[in-house]
């Protein structure tokens, strides 16, 4: 257990959600959300249209979909209530974006993918840059069929400076660009830029908007420390978990009865199977360990039948991350749903044909290698 945090990558995931923290304590999460339903609102399905693209601007920021869904999910599902929509299928709308934002850097999992899967942390930010591109634009197609016009009015009665807006969307905007820019770039470490992330997001957030107290920065401090604290204990009992089963030859079982099939029948068999077998684990267990029992024995194996690694890696953590917040006993899902404020059965219906969007966009990802591979090729992957 001790041998698996004792690495210097994971100090990104502290400082990662320390960034997301800061920013959303700091005002500039609430400004965002709230430019974003005054632009869309007066769209179809536009409050479902501003969960989507609020997922995926904080997944750029916070690394945690956990993280992710509170941050957002408690800015947003006030207004949700506000504007008299369906809390059900909102949450429903927020869980399915959870899964498309997986592969948004610098996301946790992307992260725990290259430590694993000895693969380029940098490729890996790049590489899952189409893939949830191609997601988030099914989910707005769906979220605009599917839903219903607000009044923005209703959700804020209270409206704020625009000005304020666009000064809280660009300060947000600047830090995603330096992160994408300096791992991209290789000016510095994902380690690194995460702890720039940090400063970045404290004193220029401090500057702008004023808000975060001295108060507020040491129970940030606390509240984050807790939380890292309990993603690298999952990280660490993962680790032991996955020697264990390594000792047992279990996961071995899988991947040679998975060769054997990807020999026989072909090698797009073997990865449609991997991502079943990855959703199934991907609901039992949390994001990471899911990964670290998998991606060091299926990667080597997804080589020699010809994949890419940066493909098969993205397509490993899509999967694993639809069944982290699939029905019945999704991990995440719970999560989402205790931070909206409804019950899992009643939003198990709303949610069916998201996350359907959702899984046909996987395997078209799945199916198009390029999707995943061109621009880490540009980059000199």
């Amino acid at each position: 257990m001790a041998a698996g945090v004792d690495h210097f990558v994971l100090l990104a995931i502290p400082f990662f959600l320390l960034a997301g923290a800061a920013m959303e304590i700091n005002g500039m999460s609430t400004r965002l959300v709230e430019l974003i339903v005054r632009g869309m609102g007066r769209f179809r399905g536009g409050l479902n249209m501003t969960t989507v693209l609020s997922m995926a601007f904080f997944s750029g920021i916070s690394g945690s979909k956990l993280a992710d869904v509170a941050a957002v999910g408690g800015v947003l599902m006030p207004a949700v209530r506000r504007a008299k929509q369906d809390s059900e299928e909102a949450a429903g709308v927020f869980a399915a974006s959870a899964v498309m934002a997986e592969t948004i850097p610098p996301c946790v999992n992307l992260i725990v993918m290259g430590f694993v899967a000895n693969i380029s942390i940098g490729a890996l930010f790049i590489a899952g840059l189409i893939p949830a591109a191609c997601l988030l634009v099914l989910l707005m197609i769906a979220a605009n069929r599917f839903g219903g016009k607000i009044n923005v009015s209703e959700a804020y009665p209270v409206l704020r400076p625009r000005t304020q807006l666009y000064l809280g969307a660009a300060v947000g905007l600047v830090m995603i660009f330096m992160i994408g820019r300096g791992v991209m770039m290789g000016i510095a470490t994902s380690t690194e830029i995460s702890a720039f992330a940090v400063i970045y997001a404290i004193v220029v957030g401090r500057l702008a908007f004023g808000e975060l107290t001295l108060k507020a920065t040491v129970k940030m401090f606390v509240d984050i420390a807790a939380m890292s604290g309990v993603l690298l204990f999952i990280v660490a009992c993962a680790t032991s978990l996955s020697y264990a089963l390594t000792i047992q030859m279990i996961p071995q079982q899988i991947a040679e009865l998975l060769v054997g099939i990807g020999m026989e029948q072909g090698a797009w068999l073997f990865l449609i199977l991997t991502i079943v077998i990855l959703i199934i684990f991907g609901a039992v267990l949390e994001g990471a360990p899911a990964l670290i029992i998998f991606a060091p024995i299926l990667v080597p194996i997804a080589i020699q039948l010809g994949f890419n690694p940066l493909h098969f890696g993205i397509v490993m953590i899509m999967a694993m991350g639809f069944g982290l917040f699939s029905p019945p006993i999704g991990l995440g899902l719970y999560t989402t749903c205790a931070i909206c404020g409804v019950e899992m059965k009643h939003v198990i219906k709303p949610m069916a044909k998201y996350l359907a969007v959702v899984f046909v966009g996987i395997i078209i990802v799945a199916m198009a290698p390029p999707l995943t591979t061109w621009l880490p090729g540009l980059a000199g992957y």
